[in-house]
């Protein structure tokens, strides 16, 4: 009987100590709710415009660029991935803040000989190695959370940029079929104006054939502009999140943003500094640089053993272990040459992104030339068609002669509309390769 109370009491202890150890688990916080906020902030901070999350749209409601961003961004799959991740990432910390779990095992004997009572055997195994590697464990753990705050940051910065630029196609689109539908329109007119001028011998077959060419020709741009928008509204609801909406509902033109004149140098020089996906690689070289501590660290073990034999003497063996790494030097090594992979990586990341910045600054002042030139054309082609109109009032200028002049004012409408939506296109991706905005760099 006393040795069945002994037993229970040493079970009791047992288990209090492992609750001990599951209670000191439980004090770490897994709340990410912080971490994500800061995610959200960051992200703002590089954003040339406010996302307004309270902002909400359904298709029988006109799309404003504000709306489309907001809804975007709510609604981006692979953004609530990464930031399901720094929820994970903040638990991994509130893991590694923690000793290694303890190993407890018993057993208990049957006698078999005869005898009364019976052996029993309780160990406590430990990890003690936890005690040389937490800091670094934590320290690892700490830039992966970072590394994911930085990619969630990172990825609304390319939402907002992507739903900018889908808006801008969409309505250039617009205005590009109003055009095409203005160009048949005038094509129509032409071709039955020459018919009219042919019946009384003003105008020969051949012109009526070139009238007829010109319309089909008409016809098929508009086939080809419409075929364009329907496209480019289709992408811009599949970056929005919502490629199944329906979509017959109006769009709101976003106003022209100007792009403010920097030298190559200044724009490369600050994207290495704001850009996220940078800092995300210097994160990965600082965990690289906490993981080395993780490589060989000593292995050592701590065991405490409760023993009572058959004749109900009890012991209490306490002891130790030690595990001799033979492939130490190889770990070593291994997480040392990680280590200078992460950095060369960064260093090739950077390059990378010199180059960009530096070729996107030079399509976005070609683009400027070609819509100043353009701009150019078409105020000539109005100052053209506004001679000829008043010519053709005074009897002066076949009408034969005035609608293909109109077409030249319209086509004129067309191209300084395509390089409108290049210049906004360049200047955004410009935006995003320093970082997301230009918010820093005269600060």
């Amino acid at each position: 009987m006393v040795t069945t109370v002994v037993r229970s009491v040493s079970l009791q202890k047992t288990i209090q100590i492992s609750l001990l150890f599951l209670l000191a688990g439980c004090a770490s916080s897994i709340d990410a709710t912080r971490d994500v906020q800061i995610a959200h902030t960051l992200a703002a901070e590089h954003l040339p415009v406010d996302v307004d999350p309270s902002l909400m749209w359904n298709a029988s409601e006109p799309l404003t660029i504000d709306a489309a961003i907001a809804y975007a961004v709510s609604h981006d799959a692979i953004l609530q991935r990464d930031l399901t991740l720094v929820v994970q990432r903040r638990a991994e910390i509130a893991q590694a803040e923690l000793p290694a779990n303890p190993t407890i095992t018993g057993a208990f004997g049957i006698a078999v000989d005869g005898l009364a009572g019976a052996p029993l055997i309780l160990q406590g195994v430990q990890n003690l190695s936890w005690l040389w590697t937490r800091p670094d464990r934590i320290a690892s753990a700490e830039q992966t959370l970072r590394q994911a705050i930085l990619t969630s940051a990172n990825r609304t910065i390319e939402v907002v940029a992507n739903v900018r630029i889908a808006h801008h196609e969409v309505a250039t689109n617009i205005a590009l079929t109003r055009l095409a539908k203005e160009d048949v329109e005038l094509t129509t007119q032409l071709l039955n104006i020459t018919k009219e001028h042919a019946q009384v011998g003003e105008a020969s077959s051949q012109d009526v054939d070139n009238a007829k060419i010109a319309l089909l020709q008409s016809q098929h741009n508009l086939v080809e502009a419409q075929e364009k928008f329907d496209i480019t509204m289709l992408n811009l609801l599949h970056t929005m999140g919502c490629p199944e909406t329906d979509t017959l509902f109006t769009l709101v033109p976003a106003p022209q943003n100007e792009l403010q004149k920097q030298s190559q140098q200044d724009l490369f020089l600050y994207a290495i500094e704001n850009r996220l996906d940078l800092a995300t690689s210097r994160s990965m070289i600082a965990q690289r640089s906490a993981e080395l501590g993780l490589a060989n660290p000593p292995l050592l073990t701590g065991s405490v053993m409760y023993n009572e034999n058959a004749s109900g003497r009890q012991a209490i063996l306490p002891g130790g272990g030690i595990t001799i790494a033979f492939d130490g030097d190889a770990k070593e090594a291994a997480a040392d040459a990680k280590l200078n992979q992460t950095e060369l990586q960064y260093v090739d990341a950077t390059r990378t992104v010199i180059k960009d910045v530096r070729v996107l600054h030079e399509t976005f002042t070609a683009a400027v030339k070609k819509l100043n030139v353009d701009e150019q054309v078409l105020k000539t082609a109005l100052q053209s068609l506004v001679r000829s109109q008043d010519a053709s009032s005074k009897g002066e200028l076949h009408p034969l002669s005035l609608l293909p002049i109109v077409r030249s004012v319209v086509q004129a409408k067309q191209h300084v509309l395509n390089d409108q939506l290049q210049v906004t296109k360049k200047a955004i991706k410009l935006e995003q390769a320093v970082g997301g905005s230009f918010k820093g760099m005269n600060q």
